[in-house]
C-alpha cells in the first residue's frame, strides 16, 4: 500500500478549510494535520470526521497555530518538525474578513496580519519542511483582482510579469500609509482592506515561482478562489456550499506532482487559470 501523503491545512476546523479536510480524508490517500487557532474547535471537528467516516485516529492530527503571531508560527514549525518531520502539501487557508463597511488603518492592519503577512511568514518558514516535488496551495480570492484598483499605474505594477517579493511588500506598505494618511482614494486604492489583502497574497504567490528554494525543490505553487461560499466569514448572498468550495483546492491537491510551467504561480478559479 502506498504511503499516505501528509497535508497541512491552516484554519481547518470550519469553513473552506474543513470542506477541504473532509474531502481529502475520504480518499484514503492523505493524512491531514489541522493547523488551528482553537484546539477545542479543532478537536470537535476532528472527532466529528473520525466518527462519521470510521477513520483510524492517526488520519487527522492537530497542532495549534495562530498565523497572526510570529511566536505561534515558530512554535508550530518546531512542533511539526518534531512530530512529523515533513509534509507533501501546505494549504494556506486561514484568513479573516471584517463584516462591516467600516474602513480605517486599524481594520487594514487586523486584516493584513493573517491574510498577507502571516501567510507569507508561514509559507517561507514551512518550505524547508516540504518534500521534493511538494505543493503550496494558498486560498486567495477572485476579489483580489486588479479591477478593484482605480489607478492605471497600480494595475501596471501589480501585473508586472517580473514583479518581485519586495515589490509586493512595497505595495502593501504604500496602501497602509495612504490609509493612515487618508490619501488612498486619490492614489487609486479602494476602501477595502480584505480585497487588497487578497490581491497582495495572490500576487505574492506569483513571485514564489521564482523563489530559489521553491525551484530547487521543484515545489508547485498556486493560489485559488473557492468561490462565494456559505461560511461564517462570507457576506449574505453566498451561493456555494462548503463542499462545492472545496473542489478547486482539492483539484490542485490532486494535480500530478510535477511542475507545469503553464500553471506555476497562477491563480485558479473553477479549476482553471484566471487572469488577475
Amino acid at each position: 500500500m502506498q504511503a499516505l501523503k501528509t497535508v497541512v491545512i491552516t484554519g481547518a476546523n470550519k469553513g473552506i478549510g474543513f470542506g477541504i479536510l473532509e474531502n481529502l480524508i475520504q480518499k484514503q490517500s492523505y493524512k491531514v494535520i489541522m493547523a488551528c487557532r482553537s484546539l477545542d474547535l479543532a478537536q470537535k471537528s476532528r472527532t466529528q470526521l473520525i466518527e462519521k467516516y470510521n477513520l483510524s485516529q492517526d488520519r487527522i492530527d492537530i497542532i495549534e497555530l495562530d498565523i497572526s503571531s510570529s511566536d505561534s508560527i515558530d512554535k508550530f514549525i518546531q512542533e511539526f518538525t518534531t512530530r512529523f518531520h515533513q509534509a507533501d502539501i501546505l494549504i494556506n487557508n486561514a484568513a479573516v474578513a471584517v463584516k462591516s463597511d467600516d474602513f480605517n488603518f486599524e481594520i487594514v492592519q487586523y486584516t493584513f496580519t493573517p491574510n498577507f503577512y502571516g501567510t507569507v511568514e508561514l509559507t517561507e518558514k514551512f518550505i524547508p519542511l516540504l518534500v521534493q516535488n511538494g505543493k503550496i496551495i494558498t486560498i486567495g480570492s477572485s476579489v483580489g483582482n486588479t479591477k478593484i484598483l482605480e489607478s492605471d499605474d497600480l494595475v501596471k505594477r501589480f501585473k508586472n510579469p517580473n514583479i518581485t517579493r519586495d515589490d509586493v511588500f512595497k505595495l502593501a506598505d504604500e496602501f497602509q500609509e495612504h490609509v493612515k494618511n487618508n490619501t488612498y482614494a486619490q492614489n487609486g486604492w479602494p476602501s477595502w482592506g480584505y480585497g487588497i489583502s487578497k490581491l497582495l497574497i495572490n500576487t505574492y504567490v506569483k513571485t514564489t515561482a521564482s523563489n530559489a528554494d521553491v525551484k530547487q525543490k521543484n515545489l508547485q505553487v498556486y493560489t485559488c478562489c473557492p468561490g462565494w461560499v456559505k461560511t461564517d466569514m462570507a457576506a449574505e448572498g453566498a451561493v456555494l456550499t462548503i463542499e462545492q468550495g472545496a473542489l478547486t483546492p482539492v483539484y490542485l491537491v490532486e494535480l500530478q506532482f510535477e511542475v507545469n510551467p503553464a500553471y506555476q504561480g497562477q491563480f485558479f478559479y473553477l479549476q482553471k487559470v484566471q487572469e488577475l
